[in-house]
Parts: structure tokens; C-alpha cells; sequence
């Protein structure tokens, strides 16, 4: 990573993630913000000024002076100090506590397994009007017109509804098809945890419902 901003002013940070519980390398380039809530490590400093008296035009040389000269036992002190930080609270969903979900690597699991699941893009009608794709096998219904379409659904076979990001439209969404009598269930992190993972898209045709 020092190597990507020779020539470039910046630093290249590890740092521990209280909320992910790892280790994680990052830069910060000029005056460019680092991760956030991320306690720092170990800091190499990547301005020229850093290192061009004693490299001059070798910024090779004095990365590979400083990894040689690191005290790793300062830096496992630090690193344990960092563990005692308190995770942050996790986000909680109230709307969702009575809908089970699912994980994006679930379902395509479950679409490889189970040929009854129906899968619904409940995305907003505002939203799906300016996007061109959807899940790959996925419908998209209306999520304000739920009492319009919920007959169609068979209350014998898995349902699954996803909006956006995967929060309080597809929750709310499986929650009333749960109501009703349906297998729902609603696919946490959404059309973007669909498509973060590189499960397969197909062209979101425009008719129906979908104009």
C-alpha cells in the first residue's frame, strides 16, 4: 500500500475496528478522513519529507527501512490495548423482530434447492423508475399496493422480499405477507447485499407494474 502513494502525499495506516473486531490496512491521502471509529496501529508516513533526505528518490528504500525497524512489541501492546475498546451498540430493527430474514447467500442457495421459492423486489416505485436491472428471477411488486397482490402468492411456498438495502420496506413487506398466512421472510442487506456478493442480475423490464 506504501508502494500506491510513492509520489503522492499521505500515510498508510493499520488499524484495529472495534465494530468488525479486526485489523484492517487503509490509507489517508492529504487531508482525507481514516475509518471511522478505527483506532491506529502502526502509522507509516508517506510525504516526501518523510523520507527524502536520507532516500531521496528511493521511497522503496525507506519503506523497507521502516518494516525492518518496527517494534513489534510496542505495536502488540497498542493492539491489545485497542481489544479492551467497547464494540459499538448494534443497530437494532424493531419493525423487523417478528420477520425472520435471510442472507443474499442464502437465498441463492435456497433458489439452487428449492424451485418454489418466489422472490419479490419490493424496492420503491420511486427507486425501481430509475433502475434497469433486478435479481435474477425476482418480480418486482409494488410495496404500497401489498393488498392488491398478496392473492396471488400461494401460502404453501417460501416467499422471499428484499427492497433497497434490506431495512424497513422489505421488513415491513414480509411481516404483512407473515400476517397473511404466507412463508415470508425478507433478505437482510437488500438488492445491494444481492449484488455485493456478484449473485446474477437480469434486465428489469418496463411494463406493468414496473412503469
Amino acid at each position: 500500500m506504501a508502494g500506491g502513494l510513492v509520489g503522492r502525499p499521505g500515510w498508510v495506516l493499520l488499524s484495529y475496528v472495534p465494530r468488525d473486531a479486526r485489523l484492517v490496512n487503509c490509507t489517508s491521502t492529504e487531508h482525507s478522513q481514516a475509518i471511522v471509529g478505527a483506532i491506529p496501529i502502526l502509522a507509516l508516513d508517506m510525504y516526501e519529507h518523510a523520507y527524502h533526505l536520507e532516500f531521496g528518490a528511493n521511497p522503496e528504500a525507506y519503506v523497507a527501512a521502516f518494516m525492518r525497524n518496527i517494534e513489534w512489541n510496542t505495536a502488540f501492546a497498542r493492539y491489545n490495548d485497542a481489544l479492551k475498546s467497547p464494540h459499538p451498540t448494534r443497530l437494532e430493527q424493531p419493525i423487523s423482530s417478528d420477520a425472520p430474514s435471510i442472507s443474499a447467500e442464502d437465498l441463492q442457495t435456497m433458489l439452487k434447492t428449492d424451485t418454489r421459492v418466489h422472490v419479490i423486489d419490493v424496492r420503491p416505485r420511486h427507486y425501481v423508475t430509475r433502475s434497469h436491472e433486478i435479481v435474477e428471477g425476482a418480480v418486482w411488486r409494488d410495496p404500497d399496493r401489498v393488498d392488491e397482490w398478496i392473492g396471488e402468492l400461494p401460502k404453501g411456498e417460501p416467499v422471499v422480499t428484499f427492497c433497497v438495502y434490506g431495512f424497513h420496506v422489505g421488513c415491513e413487506t414480509a411481516s404483512a405477507l407473515r400476517k397473511a398466512g404466507i412463508d415470508a421472510r425478507y433478505m437482510a442487506g437488500g438488492h445491494y447485499a444481492w449484488k455485493a456478493m456478484k449473485g446474477p442480475m437480469q434486465l428489469l423490464e418496463r411494463s406493468g407494474d414496473g412503469d
